[in-house]
Protein backbone atom coordinates (compact mmCIF):
# COMPACT_ATOMS: atom_id res chain seq x y z
CA UNK A 1 0.00 0.00 0.00
CA UNK A 2 1.57 3.48 -1.01
CA UNK A 3 1.56 6.11 1.51
CA UNK A 4 0.01 9.44 -0.74
CA UNK A 5 1.29 11.69 2.42
CA UNK A 6 4.65 11.49 1.89
CA UNK A 7 6.21 12.50 -1.39
CA UNK A 8 8.25 8.98 -1.38
CA UNK A 9 6.46 6.17 -2.49
CA UNK A 10 6.65 3.34 0.03
CA UNK A 11 5.41 -0.22 -0.08
CA UNK A 12 5.69 -3.40 2.17
CA UNK A 13 4.86 -6.98 1.63
CA UNK A 14 5.45 -9.74 3.65
CA UNK A 15 5.03 -13.73 2.66
CA UNK A 16 6.43 -16.85 3.69
CA UNK A 17 8.97 -19.12 2.17
CA UNK A 18 9.80 -22.44 2.96
CA UNK A 19 8.22 -21.77 6.48
CA UNK A 20 10.13 -18.16 7.21
CA UNK A 21 8.65 -14.88 7.10
CA UNK A 22 9.78 -12.58 4.72
CA UNK A 23 9.67 -9.05 4.43
CA UNK A 24 10.19 -6.92 1.23
CA UNK A 25 10.13 -3.03 1.65
CA UNK A 26 9.93 -1.08 -1.56
CA UNK A 27 10.81 2.85 -1.81
CA UNK A 28 10.82 4.94 -4.58
CA UNK A 29 13.46 8.11 -4.61
CA UNK A 30 13.57 10.56 -7.21
CA UNK A 31 17.04 8.97 -7.85
CA UNK A 32 16.89 5.40 -7.06
CA UNK A 33 14.87 2.41 -6.02
CA UNK A 34 15.76 1.27 -2.94
CA UNK A 35 14.36 -2.17 -2.50
CA UNK A 36 14.91 -4.79 1.01
CA UNK A 37 14.11 -8.41 1.10
CA UNK A 38 15.52 -10.03 4.77
CA UNK A 39 14.35 -13.01 6.13
CA UNK A 40 16.71 -11.60 9.33
CA UNK A 41 15.37 -8.08 10.14
CA UNK A 42 18.72 -6.48 8.76
CA UNK A 43 20.16 -5.52 5.67
CA UNK A 44 23.39 -8.63 5.06
CA UNK A 45 24.33 -7.05 1.45
CA UNK A 46 23.78 -3.81 -0.47
CA UNK A 47 23.96 -4.22 -4.13
CA UNK A 48 23.36 -1.60 -6.93
CA UNK A 49 22.23 -2.06 -10.29
CA UNK A 50 22.19 0.08 -13.21
CA UNK A 51 21.36 -0.42 -16.95
CA UNK A 52 24.19 -0.31 -19.11
CA UNK A 53 21.59 0.60 -22.12
CA UNK A 54 18.66 2.79 -21.32
CA UNK A 55 15.77 0.27 -21.34
CA UNK A 56 13.46 2.38 -23.96
CA UNK A 57 16.69 1.47 -26.28
CA UNK A 58 16.90 -1.63 -25.91
CA UNK A 59 16.06 -4.22 -27.83
CA UNK A 60 14.55 -6.43 -25.02
CA UNK A 61 14.10 -4.69 -21.60
CA UNK A 62 13.80 -7.56 -19.69
CA UNK A 63 17.10 -9.03 -20.78
CA UNK A 64 18.89 -5.61 -20.94
CA UNK A 65 22.75 -5.42 -19.96
CA UNK A 66 23.21 -5.13 -16.05
CA UNK A 67 26.27 -3.70 -14.11
CA UNK A 68 26.34 -4.60 -10.29
CA UNK A 69 28.29 -3.59 -7.55
CA UNK A 70 28.56 -4.56 -4.20
CA UNK A 71 28.37 -1.42 -1.84
CA UNK A 72 28.28 -3.68 1.81
CA UNK A 73 28.03 -7.31 2.37
CA UNK A 74 30.33 -10.30 1.27
CA UNK A 75 30.85 -9.70 -2.77
CA UNK A 76 32.01 -13.39 -3.26
CA UNK A 77 30.49 -17.11 -3.21
CA UNK A 78 27.18 -18.86 -3.78
CA UNK A 79 24.81 -16.61 -1.45
CA UNK A 80 26.53 -13.51 -3.58
CA UNK A 81 26.00 -14.81 -6.94
CA UNK A 82 22.31 -15.61 -5.70
CA UNK A 83 22.11 -11.97 -4.74
CA UNK A 84 23.93 -10.31 -8.00
CA UNK A 85 21.23 -12.60 -9.54
CA UNK A 86 18.57 -11.29 -7.82
CA UNK A 87 19.36 -7.57 -8.42
CA UNK A 88 19.97 -8.01 -12.53
CA UNK A 89 16.68 -9.98 -12.31
CA UNK A 90 14.68 -6.95 -10.36
CA UNK A 91 16.25 -4.35 -12.45
CA UNK A 92 15.26 -6.14 -15.83
CA UNK A 93 11.74 -6.90 -14.50
CA UNK A 94 11.37 -2.86 -13.75
CA UNK A 95 12.60 -2.32 -17.12
CA UNK A 96 10.62 -4.37 -18.96
CA UNK A 97 7.59 -3.56 -16.84
CA UNK A 98 8.60 0.53 -17.14
CA UNK A 99 10.66 0.91 -19.81
CA UNK A 100 11.47 4.67 -19.39
CA UNK A 101 12.47 4.32 -15.72
CA UNK A 102 16.32 5.21 -15.70
CA UNK A 103 16.79 4.98 -11.79
CA UNK A 104 19.18 2.34 -10.25
CA UNK A 105 18.12 -0.16 -7.62
CA UNK A 106 19.87 -0.42 -4.62
CA UNK A 107 18.77 -3.80 -2.92
CA UNK A 108 19.75 -4.77 0.53
CA UNK A 109 19.30 -8.60 0.98
CA UNK A 110 19.56 -10.84 3.75
CA UNK A 111 18.36 -14.53 3.18
CA UNK A 112 18.92 -17.35 4.61
CA UNK A 113 20.84 -20.21 2.34
CA UNK A 114 19.12 -23.23 0.74
CA UNK A 115 20.78 -26.16 -0.54
CA UNK A 116 17.99 -27.08 -3.02
CA UNK A 117 17.67 -25.97 -5.98
CA UNK A 118 14.29 -26.33 -6.58
CA UNK A 119 13.29 -24.45 -3.30
CA UNK A 120 15.92 -21.72 -4.36
CA UNK A 121 13.73 -21.47 -7.35
CA UNK A 122 10.40 -21.30 -6.14
CA UNK A 123 11.81 -18.55 -3.30
CA UNK A 124 13.44 -16.63 -6.33
CA UNK A 125 9.90 -16.47 -8.29
CA UNK A 126 7.84 -15.91 -5.19
CA UNK A 127 10.19 -12.77 -4.31
CA UNK A 128 10.31 -11.65 -7.32
CA UNK A 129 6.72 -11.71 -8.08
CA UNK A 130 5.74 -10.13 -4.80
CA UNK A 131 8.35 -7.02 -5.62
CA UNK A 132 6.39 -6.57 -9.21
CA UNK A 133 3.48 -6.65 -7.60
CA UNK A 134 4.45 -3.57 -5.53
CA UNK A 135 5.40 -1.05 -7.74
CA UNK A 136 7.68 2.01 -6.91
CA UNK A 137 8.56 3.08 -10.00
Amino acid sequence: MADQTFPIVNKRAAITINDLHTEILLTGYSDKIFIVVTQYGRIGSLIQTTLDVPANLARNPSAAPTTSQFLLGESIGPQSDLYTLYATSISQAIAAMNPNESRPVLLGIALKPLDDMALQRQAFHQITDSIMANPVW
